[in-house]
């Protein structure tokens, strides 16, 4: 177990990337922005150099860093399970082979998942998940991880659905930078998934197994 927290701390000071939050961490050494290079016509040009530059994987003392952080993190990233399509949007969705549920629904086929599967692994109700199935609701980004998480979804199929909602994986949040590595890695055992968010402090989502 300590060698996957070794793992996933290596990929999340790779990824997390809320560099506003980073730099202002203890024993953080801002690096240099700024850089400038002679080009074959003879002149020298500046640049800034891209916000990759402020990864903590950068950084020497990374792991002093990263346990200040770990301290200091709290998971705010509260949603409801879902929220009402209007009406024009779910006639327009009726045409569109691309609307949300429909995909959800490829992906369940896909996986394999029943509607008992989904309600015996995931906290909602079975009235609010018929309404997702069939485009009546718009599943909340946690709940996208949730069922992610759950039907062991590959990370692509993942970030499809969520962008198909107008989610994407944002790195700035550590609960994007946990699960996106925990489905890119296909970490199926509820244990290994507890223990990931226990160790960086995830919460808000809805499996009924952590």
């Amino acid at each position: 177990m300590d060698e996957f927290i070794l793992q996933l701390d290596e990929y999340f000071c790779e990824k997390y990337a809320n560099y506003d939050k980073l730099c202002l961490l203890p024993g953080y050494k801002m690096p240099m922005m700024q850089a400038s290079e002679i080009r074959a016509d003879g002149r020298t040009y500046a640049y800034t150099l891209p916000a990759e530059t402020m990864s903590l994987s950068r950084q020497e003392n990374k792991a002093s860093i990263l346990a200040a952080l770990k301290e200091r993190m709290t998971d705010v990233t509260f949603s409801f399970s879902f929220r009402p399509i209007w009406i024009f949007r779910r006639i327009k969705n009726v045409f569109s082979k691309y609307a949300p549920h429909k995909t959800l629904n490829v992906l369940l086929s896909k996986y394999k998942l029943s509607d008992a599967d989904v309600l015996e692994s995931v906290q909602i109700s079975p009235e609010i998940w018929q309404g997702i199935r069939k485009g009546k609701y718009l599943p909340s980004k946690n709940l996208i991880l949730t069922l992610a998480l759950a039907g062991g979804f590959s990370c692509q199929d993942a970030q499809a659905l969520l962008n198909l909602c107008e989610y994407e994986f944002d790195y700035k949040y550590v609960k994007d930078v946990v699960v996106s590595y925990l489905l890119q890695e296909r970490v199926s055992n509820p244990v290994m998934i507890a223990r990931a968010f226990d160790e960086y402090k995830v919460a808000n989502l809805f499996l009924k197994s952590l």
